[in-house]
């Protein structure tokens, strides 16, 4: 059986030539010399996981891909409208509802794009205050509403977006034209 120096080599080599990139376009992309990703590649060094990081990185692969063997072939899914899921999400119980548009996916994803539906006519702006990691943008289906982040006031209308640091107390303060439909999609901060 190969070292583990010598299988992660050969997982970078495989994904690298799967996505036609030469080892000096490679390199450069990871701030190493030829020399260096030729090594790693041929199982010759053990490498921190530092450079493994912006390896997998340039790869555009988790870096635990590189330990794995998962994720090296492109996959989509389809979610038909009748197959979404609702669920609970922070603003069920003032009486949001969600829809994941990609629940239960069999791979790992760095975000989760929700439909959101606000119906009640009016709200309370008290009760409509977010704060989670990550980051998050919204796009506006149908309907209007007003959306505050850290105290500052959007007002947003079919077709009008907004992405911020969703460390930041956030929410809608009114809506009009119910009921509101927008896209939620919230990154994963980890």
């Amino acid at each position: 059986m190969d070292s583990i120096e010598a299988q992660i080599g050969k997982r970078i080599r495989t994904l690298r030539l799967e996505r036609d990139v030469t080892l000096d376009q490679l390199a450069e992309l990871c701030r190493l010399t030829k020399g260096q990703l030729s090594k790693i590649e041929n199982g010759k060094v053990s490498c921190p996981v530092s450079t493994l990081t912006r390896v997998a990185s340039a790869l555009g692969v988790h870096v635990g891909n590189l330990f794995d063997g998962k994720d090296t072939t492109a996959r989509a899914v389809l979610v038909k409208k009748s197959d979404r899921k609702s669920i609970v999400g922070r603003g069920s119980k003032i009486g949001h509802s969600y829809e994941s548009l990609a629940a239960g996916l069999p791979f790992e994803k760095d975000f989760e794009p929700y439909l959101m539906t606000i119906e009640e006519k009016k709200i309370d702006p008290s009760k409509n205050v977010f704060k989670h990691p990550g980051h998050e943008f919204l796009f506006m289906l149908e309907g209007k509403m007003t959306y505050r982040h850290a105290g500052k006031e959007f007002r947003m209308e079919q077709g009008d977006s907004l992405f911020f640091d969703a460390t930041f107390e956030h929410g809608p303060v009114t809506v009009s034209n119910t009921p509101d439909r927008f896209l939620s999609i919230i990154s994963d901060a980890s």
